[in-house]
């Protein structure tokens, strides 16, 4: 014969066995859903009660009369979570995209959820904003969908992610809607071009950044963002100096002066640098274009800001030993030393001569 069961713990027999039997029944339903064993939560909680402490029976207890039920999380519209959007709007189109694989690796490397594609009335300009966010979040690695941008004065490759966000961008945006709500909303189109820019600059993807940011500009200018078109302007003249489109730099540097010099340090600065390289043996062109660099405020960037005030200490130091070669020694490193005593002695033995 069998031998007896044994017996339950003391103090504890009945809640013990109300809860096997709770952790049969549940695991009865999880075979019945697909699931292979009951909640882990339920099977810990029946182990502790055998030893029979009061706190793991009050804690088996409430896992066997609040059994948490899987719910499909919905994501938020706050700061770097996607609005809220019926699942249903999602197709098998959708998700074979280009676009979507390429959102998708966005969202996951982010730490949320991906979210659908297929936008339907206001929420695209939001769904816009969103992927437009991941999108610059993306380090560019093989994984980056590309895709070809045929928008006239673009025409280059673009990461498709970038691309579609773009497009639910200008969808949004052209929604008629009040005048107020317009500009603002031309003005966020705008902030997100600018930083779809400066991605693809950063990676020297001239052709693509170069519209892009051009296209900031104008939208800023339509919201009458003015410091916000200036920069962007000033921001496309840094990246064609490093591209060596030194006339090109001249020509936007002088149009973001034009639209804001006050609250735009980097474009008054940079045209400075420009003139002060171009201005060869032209002293008062020269001289005006040190005045700019002096002038210059603080740079949006430590780089530009070290390099301002290195001109800076080097236009100084030019002007003051140009007064007496005493204060050639000031100079930085020898280079600058030599430079200035074998100036300063050509100059006399020129006027010596001349006498």
């Amino acid at each position: 014969p069998p031998p007896p069961p044994p017996p339950p713990p003391s103090g504890g027999g009945s809640l013990f066995h109300t809860l096997l039997a709770a952790a049969c029944l549940l695991g009865e339903a999880a075979a019945g859903s697909g699931a292979s064993s009951p909640p882990a939560a339920i099977t810990a909680a029946a182990t502790a009660t055998a030893a029979g402490t009061p706190a793991a029976r009050a804690i088996a207890a409430a896992a066997v009369t609040k059994v948490p039920t899987k719910v499909r999380p919905e994501a938020n519209a706050t700061e770097g979570m996607a609005p809220q959007q019926p699942r249903a709007h999602r197709t098998s189109a959708d998700a074979s995209s280009p676009a979507a694989s390429s959102l998708g690796a966005a969202a996951e490397s982010s730490g949320s959820a991906s979210a659908p594609l297929t936008q339907t009335g206001s929420d695209s300009f939001a769904w816009g904003s969103y992927y437009s966010k991941l999108a610059v979040d993306v380090a560019e690695s093989p994984s980056v969908v590309w895709a070809f941008d045929a928008a006239p004065g673009s025409e280059a490759a673009v990461p498709a992610a970038m691309l579609r966000a773009e497009a639910l961008l200008q969808e949004g945006a052209s929604q008629e809607q009040p005048a107020a709500k317009q500009r603002e909303r031309k003005a966020e189109q705008s902030l997100r071009m600018y930083y779809h820019a400066k991605w693809l600059a950063e990676r020297n993807y001239a052709r693509a950044s170069e519209w892009r940011y051009k296209e900031a500009a104008r939208l800023a200018r339509e919201a009458k963002r003015s410091v916000l078109a200036a920069h962007s302007l000033s921001r496309l003249g840094y990246f064609y100096m490093h591209w060596a489109r030194f006339d090109e730099a001249r020509e936007v540097l002088r149009e973001s002066e034009r639209l804001n010099i006050k609250a735009n340090p980097l474009g008054p600065f940079l045209y400075g640098v420009l003139e002060r390289r171009t201005a060869g043996a032209d002293l008062e062109r020269l001289r005006a274009a040190e005045d700019r660099i002096l002038a210059a405020g603080q740079q949006p960037s430590e780089e530009l800001e070290v390099q301002r005030l290195e001109l800076v200490r080097q236009i100084n130091f030019w002007r003051a030993a140009e007064a007496s070669p005493a204060r050639c020694v000031d100079g930085g490193d020898v280079a600058e030393v030599l430079v200035c005593l074998c100036s300063h002695l050509v100059g006399s033995l020129s006027r010596a001569a001349i006498v």
